[in-house]
């Protein structure tokens, strides 16, 4: 005779699901109401709000973080260096690069047009895919083609 699966109605979703489904609450000892990825996805709006509503905040506690975890920013800074040494072939004019990087305009960064570590893609560094956009905007980009690039490119 096989066991039977427990489910549970998530309060978000209104899907019946397994328990595996839910976190696990230790201090009540019952499951969440809301699944998984419910919680997932609210989690990401509520922190983007959070973010955006806090930026001082933001700031200040990532300062801390840096500050306690020096090895992890040197690990990350290690891991970017490396990835843009790769991703420059022999055929890249360095002096344009540097030059582009000597002349960006204040309150922009160079940014890459095709990131160089990204789960789709992988760029070059290379003169003829940089360009310069406002800080706010790369920061925003992250490891992907900003939605202007996707519409025109």
């Amino acid at each position: 005779m096989k066991a039977a699966i427990e489910t549970q109605v998530c309060t978000k979703c209104g899907l019946e699901k397994p328990l595996s489904e839910y976190h696990f609450r230790p201090d009540q000892q019952k499951h969440r109401r809301d699944c998984k990825d419910c919680r997932s996805k609210y989690q990401k709006i509520y922190q983007k709000a959070y973010y955006k509503a806090n930026p001082e905040k933001n700031k200040a506690n990532n300062k801390v973080w840096r500050e306690a975890n020096p090895e992890k920013c040197r690990a990350r800074t290690a891991k970017r260096k490396a990835a843009k040494l790769k991703a420059t072939p022999a055929w890249a004019d360095l002096k344009k690069i540097e030059e582009i990087y000597l002349n960006c305009p204040p309150g922009h960064q160079v940014d890459h047009y095709f990131p160089l570590q990204s789960p789709i893609m992988c760029g070059l560094h290379t003169e003829l895919n940089l360009q310069y956009l406002p800080a706010k905007e790369n920061i925003s980009k992250g490891n992907r083609v900003s939605l202007e690039q996707q519409l025109n490119g």
